[in-house]
Formats: structure tokens, sequence, C-alpha cells
């Protein structure tokens, strides 16, 4: 049974590491989402300056193109990390379900166990009634 105990725990580990990974994939997807919003910001307040001023407008499009650009790049990032997410989550999936089995095993295990010494209890417990009955079936023979 230790090495049931030990497979599962392995097993457990593997599974919360996974998570982890998962969790810190989804943490960088909402931070490279972040930094699309911040662009879209710097963009809008660009585009808002040279409405002001004549001079900024000369470089707006130069800054438009690699705003663009660079969003286009963080973008491609988000797709990838997706992709990332995706198998992190089917990974966690096969792990859980190997962990499962694990747990199925050690559980069907300790039930077979468990019925083995409550026959074993039951066996000694018929043994101690025979016994009585013929103590009591011996005492009554010698009493006639």
């Amino acid at each position: 049974m230790a090495a049931l105990d030990q497979l599962m725990r392995v097993h457990r580990w593997n599974l919360d590491e996974k998570r982890q990974k998962l969790a810190e994939l989804e943490r960088l997807r909402e931070r490279l989402q972040g930094n699309i919003e911040t662009l879209e910001e710097e963009l809008r307040r660009e585009k808002e300056a040279a409405a002001r001023a004549d001079v900024t407008s000369i470089s707006l499009p130069a800054f438009i193109r690699s705003t663009l650009e660079r969003r286009q790049k963080i973008e491609e990032s988000v797709a990838e990390v997706e992709r990332s997410i995706a198998a992190a989550r089917e990974e966690i999936a096969d792990a859980f379900q190997e962990l499962k089995k694990y747990e199925t095993a050690h559980s069907n295990q300790r039930r077979r166990e468990a019925e083995k010494q409550s026959k074993r209890e039951q066996v000694l417990a018929d043994e101690a009634g025979l016994e009585m009955h013929r103590r009591r079936a011996a005492g009554a023979a010698g009493a006639d």
C-alpha cells in the first residue's frame, strides 16, 4: 500500500505543477492583453495631441504604424499563449485522470483489506460461538 500512496503523492504533485503552469500562462495572457489596452490608450492620446498641434501630426503616421506593429506582435504572443493554455489544460485533464486511476485503485485496495479483516473477525466470532455452543452442549449432556 505504501507504493500506491507514493504514486498518488507523485501524481498529485505533478497535477499541482501543471495547474501552477496554467495559472502562470493565464497571468501572462492577462499581462499581454493589458499591454494591448495600454497601446490603444497611447494611440488615442497621440491622436488627440496631434489634433491639437500641427507639428506632432507629421510624426503621427509613423507612431501609428509602429504601434500597430507592436500590437500585432503582442496579439501573436497572445495567440501563442492561448495555444499553450489549451495544451496545459489537456495535460491537466490527463494528469487528473491518471491520479483518479491511482485513487480508485487505492480505494479498492482499502475496501478489499477491510473486507478481509471483516471476514477474519467473522470467522473468529463464529469459532467462539461454536466453542460456546459445544461447551453448553457438553455441560447439558453432563448434567443429564
